[in-house]
């Protein structure tokens, strides 16, 4: 191409406003050394552009202090259940990889129902037999089976055990559910795990004496005997043979429930949360994706300026 018609083109080009220098020179060799704007050293902030980190909002600067890698695998070394079950509570809220997971192995099972009559005499009436089925169909459909099979499991998933109480109603089943910072479990009878709760619950969460009399009324009759067992200073003293929740540190307080009348789901005989080790990786992937999102965004960054 002929100089003379390069240097004309520019012309145009600077005469429509195409100057990206905005300094009006024709040629680039006639701009002064001390005009030319060195990209590399543009700051954002008090930093140079090169150095420039832009904060997107990740796992690492949301999470509580208690969710780095370091205090997950700690937790887990320690058996540190209480603290395992507030990790593994936060990520459910947090991390859509870990809340899937969850729900998904808590809901692969359909936890459909049937009722088949068997061991029926001969002598039975058909009108007697039906009413009998019935009743057992109206009973299990007002336990609300699939929903409360599903509800255990996902907490089960989340938190590594699941403790209730049943309480046998007229329409169905129920389940009172017991915190599991107030349970334990050192024992089986007869197959059934036996749960210890303690009876300090009560003075725990509900300060006004009024309040506290009313909910100790909404649970079974035997927490009642149970409390005041523990208002009285009845209960033993496990401290005295060394004995103590590993993950609520009283050792006083303890009341022994019914076996027939609690129940106790985990699995693999462990409470631990069954996904918790899975957490440090789910770090590092955060932390690569936001590496990588953050050298992308440096570099239209650069091209955009």
């Amino acid at each position: 191409m002929d100089e003379n018609l390069q240097e004309t083109r520019q012309d145009t080009i600077h005469a429509k406003g195409f100057d990206l220098f905005n300094f009006g020179y024709a040629r680039p060799e006639d701009i002064p050394e001390s005009a030319v704007t060195d990209y590399g050293k543009i700051k954002v902030g008090v930093k140079q552009l090169e150095d420039a980190i832009l904060d997107i909002g990740t796992l690492k600067l949301a999470r509580p202090p208690y969710c780095s890698k370091k205090d997950i695998m700690d937790a887990i070394v320690r058996r540190d259940y209480r603290k395992m079950r507030m990790i593994s509570d936060f990520f459910y809220a947090a991390s859509g990889i870990y809340q899937t997971v969850c729900n998904y192995f808590a809901f692969l099972y359909r936890y459909d129902w049937y009722v088949y009559p068997e061991n029926v005499k001969e002598s039975a009436k058909p009108e007697k037999v039906i009413e009998e089925y019935t009743k057992i169909l109206t009973y299990l459909d007002g336990s609300y089976i699939k929903k409360l099979c599903g509800e255990i499991a996902l907490k089960v998933v989340k938190y590594g055990c699941y403790y209730a109480y049943i309480v046998d109603g007229q329409k169905g089943l129920a389940l009172q559910e017991l915190p599991y910072e107030y349970c334990r479990t050192r024992y089986s009878v007869g197959g059934l795990p036996a749960i210890e709760f303690n009876m300090s619950f009560f003075d725990d969460k509900f300060h006004d004496v009024a309040y506290r009399m009313k909910v100790l009324k909404m649970f079974p009759d035997e927490f009642a005997k149970g409390y005041a067992l523990y208002k009285q200073g009845k209960l033993a003293d496990d401290d005295i043979y060394g004995v103590y929740s590993p993950e609520f540190k009283k050792s006083y307080g303890w009341y022994l429930l019914d076996p027939g009348a609690t129940i106790k789901f985990n699995i693999n005989g462990s409470d631990m949360p069954i996904f918790i080790n899975a957490l440090p990786a789910i770090l590092d992937l955060d932390a690569a994706q936001e590496l990588d999102r953050k050298k992308q965004m440096q570099k239209l960054l650069k091209i955009l300026v």
